[in-house]
């Protein structure tokens, strides 16, 4: 089986800020990864997925806070959500059970909708309100 992406990201999903385009691109680099990989392999890259998401939804709430976005405590919520699903995730991957549905559908539709809603309001907010990296 070749390599197929679970999600094609290309530069037309850009929100704008650079610093949220290129974590987003590098998420979508990941779990395409993610959905290719099986066992300790799968574990391992999880894991630096979810330090990614740390690192970047902590950016994100950094630049939220900065340009007083309307809804910040909404947007850290779904963060908060995001980060215990990926903690059960892991737990269920690291006792055998490969989350296959997880990786291929659940995890790449999330951050699709989630840069189509939160995401792209976030942004085109911050840019409004003058922010300039």
């Amino acid at each position: 089986m070749g390599t197929m992406s679970v999600i094609e990201w290309h530069d037309g999903l850009n929100v704008g800020v650079a610093f949220m385009d290129h974590d987003h691109t590098e998420a979508a680099n990941a779990i395409n990864a993610m959905a290719q990989a099986s066992g300790q392999d799968r574990l391992v890259q999880l894991d630096h997925f979810i330090d990614h998401c740390r690192d970047h939804f902590a950016r994100e709430e950094v630049l939220m806070g900065k340009v007083g976005f309307f809804a910040l405590g909404c947007h850290q919520g779904e963060h908060q959500r995001v980060l215990a699903e990926l903690a059960q995730v892991r737990e269920r991957l690291a006792g055998g059970d490969q989350q296959d549905e997880y990786f291929t559908r659940a995890l790449p539709q999330w951050l699709m909708n989630h840069r189509n809603t939160m995401d792209f309001v976030t942004a085109e907010f911050a840019r409004a309100a003058g922010y300039s990296e």
